[in-house]
């Protein structure tokens, strides 16, 4: 484990980017776990990561939504999801989405806040970052790279 303090967009745009550096390519999706509490910065961290993708569309939290898919123009993935787990009550809810299968696309990086809502459903795999505010204009980031 790994921990950084970021004070600036500029700093976790800079996170973002290395988080992009040690994503491995593999056959099947990189799952990237976003823990923390009620704006500690995971939304913000994913339009992060979204910029350096080369997504064009305004990245927002899919609370009510569950799920948004993004085209990307970076050179190594095709697409990013992104998924907001806040509001399942029972990982059944889960089911729909077809979770397992979109975890196989190749060229596929998954953002998923509030993992712990489904924690039986995140791979072994998952790049791990917990996200803490300790005040409004200071995030502390704690994470584990890629243990596959």
């Amino acid at each position: 484990m790994a921990t950084r303090t970021i004070q600036s967009l500029e700093a976790l745009d800079s996170f973002a980017e290395e988080v992009l550096s040690v994503l491995p390519q593999k056959d099947t999706a990189n799952i990237i776990a976003l823990s923390g509490d009620l704006g500690a910065g995971k939304t913000t961290f994913t339009q992060a990561l979204a910029k350096k993708l080369g997504v064009t569309e305004h990245v927002v939290s899919p609370t009510f939504m569950i799920m948004r898919a993004y085209p990307v123009t970076d050179n190594v993935f095709t697409k990013l999801v992104h998924i907001d787990a806040y509001r399942i009550e029972d990982i059944r809810e889960m089911e729909v989405l077809k979770i397992p299968e979109l975890f196989t696309e190749a060229d596929t990086i998954i953002c998923i806040e509030w993992p712990e809502r489904i924690e039986a459903l995140i791979p072994k795999d998952a790049f791990r970052i917990m996200f803490t505010a300790p005040n409004k204009d200071v995030r502390t980031i704690t994470y584990e790279a890629y243990a596959g």
